[in-house]
């Protein structure tokens, strides 16, 4: 029993070592498709935070339900980005740069990029551009 939970603990281990010494060196994928995903020039690194990259993702909604039923309406996406800034504590902890130039879900493009502690996206119905710090535990938007 214990030669199992050490070969388990092991295998984790070395898997864990692996992705990240894969990462520490970076991803290059030119493009990938599946059914519900299309991505274009990607490229993921861990440097001291994590560096994403991207030309071009395209979610397919008709794959992909849950996404096409949540946003039914131009509003209702710009409400779920809203969202999404709201956790921007954990974006600015642990990410340091992502810039996605064009994300398409269900007829909507939008430009995503988190720079120098700049946190900008863009689509035809929001310009949103924050500057973010952080002073002591809490950070700060401007």
């Amino acid at each position: 029993m214990k030669k199992k939970i050490l070969y388990i603990v092991v295998f984790f281990v070395v898997l864990i070592l692996a992705l990240f010494i894969v990462l520490k060196n970076g991803i290059v994928i030119s493009s990938i498709q599946f059914d519900f995903l299309k991505l274009e020039q990607l490229y993921i690194k861990l440097d001291k935070k994590l560096i994403v990259r991207a030309k071009n993702i395209t979610i397919n909604e008709t794959q992909n339900s849950e996404i096409s039923s949540q946003i039914h309406s131009s509003d209702n996406a710009s409400t779920e980005i809203l969202k999404i800034t709201k956790n921007l504590k954990y974006l600015y902890t642990f990410v340091e740069e992502i810039d996605i130039q064009n994300l398409n879900i269900k007829d909507n493009h939008v430009r995503i990029l988190f720079k120098d502690n700049e946190f900008f996206i863009d689509n035809d119905l929001l310009f949103l551009k924050l500057t973010l710090q952080r002073q002591n535990k809490e950070l700060i938007a401007d």
